[in-house]
């Protein structure tokens, strides 16, 4: 299932995965994303992925996802995955180039979501310890969220 977090708002969208997601489920909740870009009139939103309960995707539902991001470059300034575990962090550097967003990707342990939410909103790096995988303006830099099985 995902869920649309009630601390979205203008600045940031943030949502949160629970078991594992199906392509009807993404399909489903990417217009709720689309309607949130949309509100900020071509400027960049922050993303929020909660993937704290999150037990993977399959293909198709990882397709989607990479559809819809290269879709919205342009609009998605900052991206901060929660939950994420060291080999997803890794696995992301790896496979970052596939998606070739410019935005600057962090990830937090879930009790680090307040943390989280801060940077994703406003972008003030000091108040939020997450780690940075691909830095903004990089060649690599992008978001390829972590939850696919392999």
């Amino acid at each position: 299932m995902i869920e649309r977090l009630k601390e979205s708002g203008t600045q940031a969208f943030g949502f949160k995965v629970t078991g594992r997601v199906t392509a009807e489920e993404v399909a489903a909740f990417l217009p709720q994303m689309e309607f949130a870009i949309a509100e900020r009139h071509k400027r960049p939103i922050g993303i929020l992925a909660d993937l704290t309960a999150m037990e993977g995707a399959g293909w198709k539902a990882r397709w989607q996802e990479i559809q819809f991001l290269a879709k919205h470059v342009d609009h998605i300034a900052r991206v901060a995955v929660v939950g994420a575990h060291k080999w997803e962090e890794l696995k992301a550097e790896i496979l970052g180039g596939t998606v070739l967003i410019q935005a600057e990707t962090r990830y937090y342990h879930g009790p680090d979501i307040l943390h989280a939410w801060h940077w994703v909103k406003t972008g003030d790096a000091g108040a939020a310890p997450g780690r940075t995988i691909l830095p903004k303006g990089s060649l690599m830099s992008g978001y390829v969220p972590e939850y696919m099985d392999v």
